[in-house]
């Protein structure tokens, strides 16, 4: 029997770490490092906060700089990452992108959380969480 990923585990599709206390999390943590969710939209819905929060308040405004920030170098292969979310959108990634777009956003989500986790979502269950936040 193969065991799921620990984001779909964790119901945390884009691995959030611990350390807010977010709308939809587990009463009960399975586990001390990333977050867990009662429901993988309120996991879709961190994330989508997290991304706009980073346009919003640090000015990130394309792919490349939202996902160093999100998946850096010492933990993640970055470029790789990058350059897969950026195919799976059609988006550059260099392209100056508006996380305030629900569709946009959800592809964006979707597509990282396949580098996070693998197929196990689609870019319908990604919008359920956008539109949650």
């Amino acid at each position: 029997m193969q065991t799921k990923p620990r984001g779909v585990r964790n119901n945390n599709p884009l691995n959030i770490r611990v350390g807010n206390n977010w709308d939809g999390e587990a009463a009960i943590s399975r586990d001390a490092e990333f977050e867990t969710f009662t429901h993988h939209k309120y996991g879709f819905r961190a994330a989508a906060k997290l991304l706009r929060n980073y346009q919003r308040l640090y000015g990130l405004d394309n792919l490349t700089d939202i996902i160093h920030r999100f998946a850096p170098p010492n933990e993640n292969h970055t470029t790789n990452y990058i350059d897969f979310v950026a195919s799976q959108t059609g988006v550059g990634a260099q392209s100056t992108i508006d996380l305030t777009d629900d569709a946009l956003l959800a592809r964006v989500l979707h597509a990282m959380s396949i580098m996070e986790v693998g197929r196990y979502y689609s870019v319908d269950d990604a919008l359920a969480g956008v539109q949650l936040a």
